[in-house]
């Protein structure tokens, strides 16, 4: 009878520890492959964002360095060249790049109220596939 309880026993352990199959192998791979495709999908989007909200950023800080260089040439001298001044920003359009990227800021004055001047500023940029974009800021300078 030992003989029969130790084949016996030998054979239960060996049908315990049998391991993966080819098939549950390779569902793990596609599953955790499917997971890696996901996560390098997400990180070039957040990569796509930042780049996208430097670009905002940079261009809001256009903008708004036009406008302070207007107010400090004062209400009679906004969007022109005072006599025997500077201004670096005028009206009309000028290209300046800032981090590989060109944008294009056009600045626009509207004197039809009296005393009173609306500055436009808009300042555009292209990021690649994602196209041409453009952000508008205004401001008012009175007399």
């Amino acid at each position: 009878m030992a003989p029969f309880t130790s084949k016996f026993r030998n054979r239960w352990i060996a049908l315990d520890q049998s391991g993966f199959t080819l098939i549950e192998l390779f569902i793990a791979i596609v599953i955790l492959t499917i997971g890696l495709l996901g996560t390098a999908a997400l990180t070039t989007g957040v990569v796509r964002g930042n780049l996208s909200g430097k670009n905002i950023t940079t261009a809001t800080v256009i903008a708004q360095s036009c406008f302070e260089e207007n107010r400090r040439v004062g209400y009679s001298s906004a969007g022109s060249v005072p006599v025997g001044g500077s201004n670096n920003c005028v009206s009309g359009s000028s290209t300046m790049a800032s981090g590989g990227v060109s944008f294009t800021r056009t600045l626009t004055v509207d004197a039809s109220i009296s005393n009173i001047k609306t500055l436009t500023v808009t300042v555009s940029w292209s990021e690649g596939a994602a196209g041409t974009k453009s952000i508008t800021l205004k401001t008012v300078l009175a007399a």
